[in-house]
């Protein structure tokens, strides 16, 4: 690959995704091929990452199964999707990974998973407005003040997506306050 090593480009995120798990691009190659039954040979999955070509493009259906094989291994399961964040950002849009739904898939009750989270927004919003309170007193931000207002401001969006997900499945399900007892 010639052109786009960065993570912060689509393309360089998978490579070097792929560079970091056992066996490189090969090793995905030939998983591909006995697992999936996908052949590419690894000249060719170059070709596709380096974007060159523009007759050799990198179809979503690899993309997808080098991110299934990503996340098998344990040394780049946390770098499996950061290319679907970069292509977001290179149309100024944003991917956040959330974490894993419990076991089963589900809160054995979504009601109560709702109204914990709802509570922790609560005061995890105020933990932001107090950092920017603290923050602005000076009229400027340092750049650890940044730091530690954009970990708050993200840790908050995905609680929100993860209440977002519980919601979802409530609603899916009819739950009701109601049913809150039947569950227990």
């Amino acid at each position: 690959m010639t052109k786009h090593y960065a993570d912060s480009h689509w393309r360089g995120s998978i490579y070097n995704a792929l560079r970091a798990a056992p066996d490189g691009v090969s090793g995905f190659c030939a998983w591909a091929a006995e697992f999936r039954d996908r052949k590419i040979s690894p000249k060719t999955l170059y070709k596709k990452l380096d974007g060159s070509d523009p007759a050799e493009r990198l179809a979503i259906e690899d993309a997808e199964l080098i991110t299934e094989y990503l996340r098998r291994h344990v040394v780049t399961r946390d770098r499996a999707t950061g290319w679907i964040a970069a292509l977001a950002s290179q149309f100024e849009l944003a991917a956040i990974e959330l974490d894993a739904p419990p076991p089963g898939g589900r809160w054995p009750c979504e009601i109560t998973a709702i109204m914990e989270k709802g509570f922790t927004l609560s005061e995890q919003g105020g933990i932001l407005s107090g950092m920017l309170a603290g923050a602005l007193r000076d009229r400027r931000i340092t750049r650890r003040e940044a730091g530690q207002i954009e970990a708050q401001a993200y840790a908050e969006i995905r609680m929100l997506l993860r209440l977002v997900r519980n919601v979802r499945r409530a609603g899916d399900e009819g739950l009701t306050l109601g049913a809150l007892g039947d569950e227990e």
